[in-house]
């Protein structure tokens, strides 16, 4: 199977986890650990692609955050997982502040060197060195047979 090949079957198979879960009042417990990792993923990728990290976690929050790192671990996806937590650290910082009301105040009080991080990590995940698709989709295709 191409790799293009690949990302079509995986995109579709991950936004059905993504859309169970938005349309289920349980939320994230509406599924199963393989299908919260899977969607978990799926809104990572989605968001970091299109306004990096801090879109994935203000979007989503820390649940979202966990399940990705965990789905990142399982798969091998190692320099994408430190990336996403070294992002994080530099937000966890903000964690017990007062000003913060929602999950998008964040942006509104990092430092120019806490952005400036951001930015460089993002970077480096658009370079997708760890090919978090093809892995993704080779360790869960053998778990729960997504496919073709």
């Amino acid at each position: 199977m191409s790799e293009q090949d690949i990302q079509e079957v995986w995109y579709d198979y991950a936004l059905a986890f993504v859309e169970k879960k938005n349309s289920s009042e349980s939320g994230w417990a509406s599924l199963s650990v393989h299908e919260q990792e899977i969607a978990a993923l799926w809104l990572l990728e989605a968001d970091v692609y299109n306004g990096g990290f801090i879109q994935f976690f203000c979007n989503w929050g820390e649940e979202a955050y966990q399940f990705a790192c965990r789905a990142l671990h399982t798969i091998g996806a190692h320099q994408v997982l430190s990336n996403i937590q070294e992002q994080y650290a530099c937000i966890e910082t903000l964690a017990d502040d007062d000003r913060l009301t929602a999950l998008w105040d964040i942006p509104r009080y990092l430092g120019a060197e806490q952005e400036q991080l951001l930015d460089e990590l993002d970077q480096q995940l658009w370079n997708n060195e760890d090919h978090v698709v093809e892995k993704a989709y080779a360790y869960y295709q053998d778990q729960i047979r997504i496919g073709l």
